[in-house]
């Protein structure tokens, strides 16, 4: 999903909700122009920035991702089919599959990573909790400071409000599961 599509529904929900662009932009502790910019698909924003959006609104992340689509009690995604999302990692050069778009008003918004050699290290901070399952290659996973060696078949559950990073281990490509969970 591109950010025009998440600008949109950003946009969107705030106009349901008659709230100006200055009471959200103020509630999400950004700027009006920042926040006018990820409405009109100007910028890509990390997930604490949405989250931050999201919660100033009082709404889920997933309505970000929502396509203008009948909601369904189900989705399906295919092997490789899935929407590749601008995310904050991709200015790392991380892929993101976002992997169930359409999923009305789900707490848990789960994507399929790819960190490729040459991408370089990731620190991110964000809110809610984060859940990673390697499916292959070798990363190591910094929390406040403390590394963490996952190798395929590993998995790590973490409280992503302290800083984290990411680094393959190798010149391998590392696949892996994560799924960013909202929280009250």
């Amino acid at each position: 999903m591109d950010e025009h599509m998440v600008g949109k529904n950003i946009r969107a929900l705030r106009l349901a909700s008659k709230a100006s662009l200055t009471e959200v932009a103020a509630r999400a502790g950004i700027t009006k122009s920042t926040l006018s910019k990820i409405e009109t698909g100007q910028t890509s924003s990390p997930i604490s920035t949405l989250v931050s959006i999201a919660t100033a609104m009082g709404v889920r992340l997933a309505e970000f991702f929502r396509e203008a689509e009948e909601p369904s009690r189900h989705t399906l995604t295919r092997k490789g089919k899935g929407k590749i999302a601008v995310r904050d990692g991709s200015r790392f050069g991380y892929t993101y599959e976002a992997l169930a778009i359409g999923f009305p008003n789900k707490p848990v918004e789960p994507f399929l990573l790819t960190i490729s050699p040459g991408d370089k290290e990731g620190n991110f901070r964000h809110g809610g909790h984060e859940f990673i399952y390697l499916l292959s290659g070798d990363i190591e996973i910094t929390l406040d400071g403390e590394p963490f060696e996952l190798h395929a078949g590993d998995s790590l559950y973490f409280d992503p409000t302290q800083d984290h990073a990411l680094r393959l281990l190798n010149k391998k490509p590392a696949r892996f599961l994560c799924f960013f969970i909202e929280t009250p």
